[in-house]
């Protein structure tokens, strides 16, 4: 519980933090504008931001699972044509002869 209270609380200033740095740069950049209006316009568009990464996040995990759960050897490997090198040597029976090919490079 101590650790939760911690990490929420490291966040809170972070969140405040970079809240006063938005705020400090937005008055800079446009003196005219209002605080509220900066607000607004910063809280859209980290609410834009997170939900994009929330939506990437869900997607990619329900990739993974689905995957998984046809088979796939390991999720990372996916994007590779071939599989992990000594996967093949793994999976063979312990008595099972192995075929030693070996080709001319020409």
């Amino acid at each position: 519980m101590l650790r939760l209270q911690s990490t929420l609380s490291k966040s809170l200033i972070c969140l405040i933090a970079s809240g006063g740095i938005i705020l400090m740069f937005a008055q800079s950049a446009a003196p005219d504008v209002p605080v509220w209006k900066v607000l607004l316009y910063a809280s859209g568009m980290i609410s834009v931001l997170a939900i994009c990464l929330l939506s990437v996040i869900f997607v990619r995990a329900s990739f993974n699972q689905w995957s998984l759960r046809h088979h796939a050897i390991d999720t990372g490997w996916l994007w590779f044509n071939a599989n992990p090198p000594g996967l093949d040597a793994l999976r063979k029976p312990a008595g099972a002869v192995t075929e030693n090919k070996t080709e001319k490079i020409q």
